[in-house]
Parts: structure tokens; C-alpha cells; sequence
């Protein structure tokens, strides 16, 4: 189970509104050639601007499989959820569409009021494993921007259902900048190697700190192109490694996130 720590001071602590914004019917060639996408939109019940807004689509299969991963991890705590049913006929009637929608929602309020349905990795495997195998897939040809611009939303979204520094979102961020460095003078590098240099202070779980050297060793890079003053960085960095932490630099700040994200 994912360590999900508790809120601190500065941490999101407003209420979570899981909202479906839109459905549309989705046409394509192959077995399944007709079903229903909806853009579900995750934001802070906060009454303010939201400028960290971030959308994913799902269809109902994913929904259903969130539901019978908690179903079989908790039965007892499930078993007063009402999930929309499977139907034969009918799948694209726009009352079904709607009503869904809203069991949809309400599901999803009933997993952010419980601790420990929030702290799946069901959750997390439903809020962003779609979107890191297109990244993945990106990466591999290359097109960094597009996946960037995936990064960023899973980012932001993630950063709404969990507290600032939980392992979802650490591991999140630090993808996020191993991505933006592979491009050279990318804008957002510096954005997010400071932002996780600040996030990564204060965290003690063990598992995370494996992340830390490559951190630091991407934010040199990024530093050095920037022309920025590297000393204090490289200094950090070689202190670590004299007390033991180990690196193999050779080893990317993407591998180093596989890594661990597969031990949390």
C-alpha cells in the first residue's frame, strides 16, 4: 500500500470534488468500436480560481475496475457503494450517460472520504496508468513535449487528490523533470528541479530517498545549463555519497523514478 502521509501545514486540505464535465461517444476501428469517454475533472471544493485544473478521460471499464480492486482489498468498506450496474442494451441512451456520470462522482467522493480506499494503488493506477504508458511511448520516440505536456496534467492532478509531498506526487514531479531535461534550455526545467528540491525537503521515507541523488544529479544539469551556481548542489551531492548513499549516474532520473515507484 502507498504511504500517504498525513496533511502539514501548507498541504491542500480543502474537500475534494470529483466532477464528470463531459461524455461523448467515442467511434473507432476494431473489436470494440463504439463507448462512452467521460472527462472527469478533479478540483478543491475551495470556492477559488482553480489554476492547477488537470482532466483525464476514463471510460466505464476503468471505473468497474477500480471498483472491484476495492470491492476485493475491502469488501466491508465497499459494500454500501452503489456502482452503476452493466447493461446489454442501451449503452449509449443519454439517461444512462447521465446517470452514470453521477454514480460515477459519487463514487469517487466516497474513496477520497476514506483513508484507506484514498490510499490505494488502485487509485493511482486508475488517476494515471493510461497516461504513463503514452508517455512512455513518447519518450521512446522521442516527441519529449507531448510527453511533457501529459506530465504536467498527471502532475497536477495528482497534486490535487494527495498532499504535497506523498509518494504519488514526489515520484510524479521528479518524472516530470527527468522528462523536461532530456530537452535542452527546456523552460520548465528549472520550474520543477526547484520545486522538487523544495518538496524533497524534510522527506524521510526510505524508498524515496533512493531518488534523491539522481535528483540532485538532474538539477546540477540543469544549474550548469541554466548557468546558474552549481557549487552548493554538487556539495549536497558528494556529502550524501560520503554517508553512504549510493548512485549509479549512469542510471537516469526516469529509470531511477521505475525503480522506485515499483517498490512503493
Amino acid at each position: 500500500m502507498l504511504a500517504v502521509r498525513q496533511p502539514e501545514e501548507g498541504d491542500h486540505a480543502s474537500p475534494l470534488l470529483f466532477e464528470i464535465v463531459s461524455a461523448y461517444i467515442c467511434e473507432k476501428e476494431g473489436p470494440e468500436k463504439k463507448y462512452v469517454i467521460y472527462k472527469l475533472v478533479v478540483r478543491h471544493a475551495s470556492g477559488k480560481q482553480d489554476t492547477t485544473l488537470a482532466t483525464i478521460d476514463r471510460r466505464y471499464t476503468d471505473f468497474y475496475n477500480l471498483y472491484m480492486a476495492l470491492k476485493k482489498d475491502y469488501p466491508d468498506l465497499v459494500s454500501t457503494v452503489v456502482f452503476p450496474k452493466k447493461v446489454i442494451l442501451g449503452n449509449f441512451d443519454n439517461s444512462l450517460i447521465t446517470a452514470r456520470s453521477t454514480g460515477f462522482e459519487s463514487f469517487l467522493k466516497f474513496i477520497s472520504h476514506e483513508p484507506k480506499l484514498h490510499a490505494t494503488r488502485a487509485l493511482l493506477n486508475f488517476l494515471q496508468d493510461k497516461e504513463i504508458i503514452k508517455v512512455k511511448e513518447l519518450i521512446d520516440s522521442k516527441e519529449y513535449s507531448y510527453a511533457i505536456s501529459l506530465l504536467e496534467n498527471i502532475f497536477r492532478l495528482l497534486n490535487n487528490v494527495y498532499t504535497d509531498r506523498s509518494p504519488p506526487v514526489l515520484l510524479a514531479l521528479s518524472r516530470l523533470l527527468g522528462c523536461s531535461i532530456l530537452i535542452p534550455g527546456s523552460p520548465g526545467a528549472e520550474k520543477w528541479a526547484d520545486l522538487a528540491l523544495h518538496r524533497f525537503e524534510g522527506v524521510s521515507d526510505s524508498d524515496l530517498l533512493e531518488l534523491y541523488l539522481p535528483l540532485l544529479h538532474a538539477c546540477i544539469k540543469v544549474w550548469w545549463q541554466l548557468g546558474r551556481d552549481k557549487a552548493q548542489l554538487e556539495s549536497r551531492f558528494l556529502n550524501l555519497r560520503r554517508q553512504g548513499l549510493k548512485v549509479n549516474e549512469s542510471v537516469s532520473l526516469l529509470e531511477a523514478v521505475d525503480t522506485v515507484e515499483k517498490k512503493i
